[in-house]
């Protein structure tokens, strides 16, 4: 018996942990930290990416979800929180969420999904992002004159314009300065509305009633899309056309949208997460962008606004929603 004893002293000298803890610790499943400004747990986008790379959820690995619930405050605790409970990768989805875990966190592996990082520090490159940071960024910002052009098209009487815009996230100023300038080139004026709280996508609608545009061009990252019903039912009672970065708002009552697929995206960002699972380091992960762009008419809503979609668009959708 004292020479157990004996054994296991000299064991934890030297390896500062029983075996057994390490029979536990290599047993353990990995756990996979999911931030987000909002949305629903789990998000089924997410998770059934992750099983197609052999990742199910209280099998082979555990989720951890911190949702800030819209409120843009809550991101950093959250991203502390799951950094703190050691997971093993942080899957980051938007801007204010990467940021806030690279602010918690500089040694946790980040996979981040965002729409814009050439220009905003969250890595050093695209093909070296050195750091503990990679994923998937897409180019929403530089389909701003063709989603513009393809609205147009769609409404030939536009004359003015509404973007609507979030920016507490990076890219959207960009995105409406190259909307605005895509518009004007068509002869179309433009006007900004910021809205970063719920409450202010209410008061600018509200506005509408006196000033109402021809259009909106929503400019959807992940404050939007969290409040992409409330933006459609305020478009559909002002009876107000609109333009969307991604196909989701459309699934919901949106008229049509012209962007990457999120769906796409999502695969690309869960193989960067699994990669990492299995070792690979996110400096060594060169950051990915999609190949997948959709043109998605909703004619339902279409034929609510009154409005002849033109057989051209029709022909080059990827899908219309009857």
């Amino acid at each position: 018996m004292k020479t157990l004893v004996v054994i296991l002293v000299c064991l934890v000298a030297v390896f500062g942990k029983p075996p057994s803890t390490y029979a536990q610790e290599r047993s353990r499943a990995p756990r996979v930290g999911y931030l987000a400004l909002g949305g629903v747990a789990p998000p089924a986008l997410f998770v059934q990416k992750m099983r197609e790379q052999g990742y199910v959820d209280g099998q082979t690995v555990g989720f951890q979800y911190g949702f800030a619930e819209g409120r843009h405050e809550r991101l950093l605790p959250l991203a502390r929180e799951l950094s703190e409970a050691q997971v093993d990768v942080l899957f980051a989805f938007g801007d204010e969420a990467i940021a806030a875990a690279q602010i918690a966190t500089r040694t946790v592996p980040i996979v981040m999904f965002r729409l814009r990082c050439r220009h905003h520090g969250f890595v050093a490159s695209l093909a070296r992002p050195g750091g503990n940071t990679t994923g998937v960024t897409c180019i929403t910002t530089e389909l701003s004159g063709k989603r513009v052009a393809v609205f147009h098209e769609m409404l030939p009487h536009l004359k003015r314009l509404a973007a609507l815009y979030n920016p507490e996230n990076k890219s959207k100023p960009m995105d409406f300065a190259q909307t605005r300038e895509a518009a004007n080139s068509l002869g179309i004026s433009v006007d900004g509305f910021e809205a970063r709280e719920p409450e202010d996508i209410d008061r600018i609608f509200a506005g509408f009633a006196a000033s109402k545009p021809d259009g909106v061009a929503v400019l959807d990252e992940a404050f939007t899309i969290l409040n992409a019903k409330r933006v459609i039912e305020l478009t559909r009672r002002h009876g107000l056309p609109s333009m969307h970065s991604f196909r989701e708002p459309v699934d919901a009552g949106g008229l049509m949208s012209y962007g990457p697929s999120i769906s796409e995206m999502t695969a690309i960002a869960t193989t960067f997460v699994a990669k990492i699972l299995k070792g690979a380091k996110p400096a060594d992960l060169p950051v990915q962008q999609p190949t997948k762009f959709e043109l998605v008419i909703n004619l339902k809503t279409a034929r609510v606004l009154g409005l002849d979609v033109p057989p051209t668009l029709l022909a080059g959708a990827d899908e219309v929603i009857e």
